[in-house]
């Protein structure tokens, strides 16, 4: 990722307010200590008790729309995510209360247990949001005065403290370089130069009976337009291909009807890299059994 945007390089093919503020420590933007027992681990609610309009809540977790996880990353980073399984949206009103995306940062408090902060330096006690630390075996999160109790999980492969409701919203292709069999050559383009628009939309439905979406939109050069609309996806563990970036799992989508008329055979898989990068590949084989690979990369927009 580069300082103004992603970067258009593709992977190798093969490839209430805070009640904290009195147990802040005074200069602890990171942890103090890379060796310590929270770097580089995940957890996952199991129980909580919290206060709605008045009343106490207890309940037991993971739901079957209600998933609570938690990310602390090496350097700082962690991923704090409400999300309900297989939808291409956050859930939990903590995100709309706090105005942060899953990503936050965490940093030791300085008492064998951290912080989590929604910003880097987190020392501001208007950043905090929760604070974590070990009790009977499980990690107890304070969350703004709701209290979850998680277990921890083993860490997912790489990409996997990503999740598909990081791929709701809008995506604009930035470049690609696709590959035909028997051709030596590899062709790299940029979206601007070649002209193209090609977009795809993820969006989530509240209504029980309709799935979540996938729109696919591509313009290439204009008033030439191909269109997709409500694509079907199917959740797969497993990557793109081999060092994609995302080793954890990938989407397949699919269209009702054949985009690319010309071909006998198109697959179509997407999977994120970060925050503001997805990763589309199409796979297409023509009339005379010949495969060609697509591989682009996508920006939010």
């Amino acid at each position: 990722m580069g300082e103004n945007g992603p970067s258009s390089a593709l992977p190798p093919i093969n490839k209430e307010s805070s009640t904290y503020s009195d147990a802040l420590p005074e200069n602890t933007s990171e942890p103090e200590d890379t060796e310590d027992p929270w770097t580089n681990t995940c957890w996952q609610a199991v129980r909580y008790i919290m206060a709605k309009e008045g009343q106490t809540m207890e309940g037991t977790l993971p739901e079957d729309d209600w998933v609570i996880e938690l990310y602390l990353l090496e350097g700082g980073g962690a991923r704090y995510r409400e999300w309900k399984p297989r939808s291409f949206d956050y859930i939990g009103v903590y995100h709309l209360l706090l105005g942060i995306g899953p990503d936050c940062f965490w940093y030791s408090d300085g008492s064998g247990g951290f912080f989590l902060s929604t910003e880097a330096d987190g020392t501001n006690e208007d950043t905090v949001f929760a604070q974590g630390h070990m009790a009977d075996g499980q990690l107890m999160l304070d969350f703004l005065g709701d209290q979850f109790w998680m277990e921890r999980q083993p860490m997912p492969a790489k990409g996997g403290e990503y999740c598909m409701a990081d791929l709701f919203g809008q995506w604009r292709m930035v470049s690609g370089e696709t590959v035909t069999e028997g051709d030596p050559e590899v062709w790299n383009f940029t979206a601007s130069e070649m002209e193209i628009d090609r977009r795809l939309t993820f969006h989530s439905s509240w209504d029980e009976t309709e799935p979540d979406g996938v729109d696919y939109y591509d313009e290439w050069h204009p008033g030439y337009l191909r269109e997709a609309q409500a694509m079907a996806v199917e959740y797969q563990e497993t990557p793109i291909y081999e060092g994609c970036g995302n080793e954890a799992w990938r989407l397949q989508l699919f269209s009702v009807e054949t985009i690319y008329q010309n071909y006998a055979e198109e697959e179509f898989y997407v999977t994120v890299l970060d925050a503001d990068t997805l990763l589309l590949q199409v796979r297409l084989k023509d009339t005379d059994g010949v495969h060609t690979t697509s591989t682009q990369i996508f920006s939010h927009f």
